[in-house]
């Protein structure tokens, strides 16, 4: 069993969800943390929930669409811990709606935080984990091997985040960063509470069905157990990985059945 003990992990969006479940889980293994986020408060109480002493655990009220609060995290928690093991970008939302419902600024909205927003998360990490020669964990989705009617803003940016990883991959061997893609599918979040603006609402109901969700806490202990053994691409869930299996080896039965069955993300 790997030892996380001291590793110095960085991660983004973890005031709820998957990264808030990462965060419970590495610090159980021993790992020292830095968690970012928008919602600070959120974040105070799970620091105090992972270590009452706050000596293992770094919070920062972060948005990643600014580059200067990546910077001023990460130079702060490097002074603080001396180095950085391991970076997780988890940061992101979701939008719906066909594209003439939307328009141009909704994308760019989008965008900015799940790839512009990884991308400065990257640029802001990527010298401490050359020192470190440490791992670079990009969380996507399953929606970057297929996109659905009515989900291409998200769908279009886990695609580009997917192309990213095995570029990156390819670069930062050489410094000894390895690159993880992370491809979940429907996990038990707050994702589907956000609206098109980004605000979270605590009363909309989920409409993806229990049946196919899996909890935050199981997908953390995949994502841990995949980065230790040094995985370049963890796909979760059986249909998740059937969706992927089809898409890349049989794609017109894929779609055969979108059409079919007229598949389609609901705003």
């Amino acid at each position: 069993m790997s030892d996380f003990q001291d590793r110095v992990v960085l991660i983004t969006g973890a005031s709820a969800g998957i990264g808030a479940a990462l965060a419970r889980e590495f610090g159980r293994k021993g790992a020292k943390l830095i968690l970012l986020a928008r919602r600070i408060d959120r974040l105070k109480e799970l620091a105090t929930e992972i270590d009452p002493t706050s000596d293992r655990v770094l919070t920062f009220a972060c948005d990643v669409t600014k580059e200067e609060d990546l910077e001023t995290a990460v130079n702060f928690a490097r002074q603080h811990f001396g180095k950085i093991d391991m970076t997780i970008a988890n940061a992101g939302w979701s939008l719906k709606g066909d594209l003439q419902e939307l328009k141009v600024s909704d994308y760019e909205r989008l965008w900015n935080t799940n790839v512009f927003g990884v991308l400065r998360t990257i640029y802001a990490t990527l010298d401490a984990l050359k020192q470190s020669r440490g791992k670079l964990a990009i969380v996507g989705s399953v929606k970057s091997y297929i996109a659905l009617a009515g989900d291409s803003p998200y769908s279009m940016s886990k695609f580009a985040l997917r192309a990213l990883c095995e570029s990156l991959s390819q670069e930062l061997a050489a410094d000894g960063v390895s690159v993880i893609h992370i491809c979940p599918g429907y996990v038990a979040t707050e994702i589907r509470q956000i609206d098109n603006r980004g605000i979270w609402d605590e009363d909309s109901l989920d409409p993806i069905s229990p049946r196919l969700m899996m909890s935050a806490d199981e997908a953390a202990k995949q994502i841990i157990q995949a980065i230790d053994r040094g995985q370049k691409e963890l796909v979760m869930s059986n249909y998740g990985k059937l969706v992927v299996w089809l898409k890349c080896y049989t794609p017109w039965l894929i779609s055969w059945l979108i059409s079919i069955f007229k598949i389609k993300v609901k705003s």
